[in-house]
């Protein structure tokens, strides 16, 4: 019984996140993005989100953590340093290294396109009974500390 209960859990735990991703992630950043007059994908905003949450990143990392193909990054930066959101920094510890880091106007821009996803989020909940709210704040936070145990 418990191995059968194990497996169900594993297999709910893995169909979450790609929920969330297209949620949130998808729906939401695409929404919030398409207000702004900045033309750039959502990979760009990834590697921005990176950014803010990691600090400087060498882009091989970024890359890393975002399943990006270095060749694809390239490009995918080009386009961040081109719009003033992102800058190459020499790596003061290899100074063949290069590290990228948001700029004022990239910290700026994140900070707004936070509060956007954020109200987003909200908007998009507003279809929820205030008990289905409750449920779901619930689970969230149950959520939440059963994954910290398992660490």
């Amino acid at each position: 019984m418990r191995n059968e209960t194990m497996s169900r859990v594993a297999l709910d735990l893995l169909s979450v996140p790609p929920l969330i991703f297209r949620l949130i992630r998808r729906k939401l950043v695409m929404t919030t993005l398409a207000e702004t007059d900045v033309n750039f994908k959502l990979l760009h905003f990834e590697i921005m989100k990176v950014l803010k949450e990691e600090g400087t990143m060498h882009v091989a990392k970024i890359g890393e953590k975002l399943l990006i193909a270095k060749a694809q990054m390239t490009h995918l930066i080009d386009k961040l340093v081109e719009l003033g959101f992102v800058e190459r920094e020499i790596c003061p510890a290899d100074r063949r290294t290069m590290n990228i880091s948001l700029t004022a106007r990239g910290r700026k821009f994140m900070g707004e396109q936070d509060l956007l996803i954020f109200n987003a989020v909200r908007d998009n909940m507003a279809s929820l009974s205030d008990k289905e709210l409750e449920t779901f704040s619930g689970s969230l936070l149950n959520l939440r500390d059963t994954l910290f145990k398992m660490q």
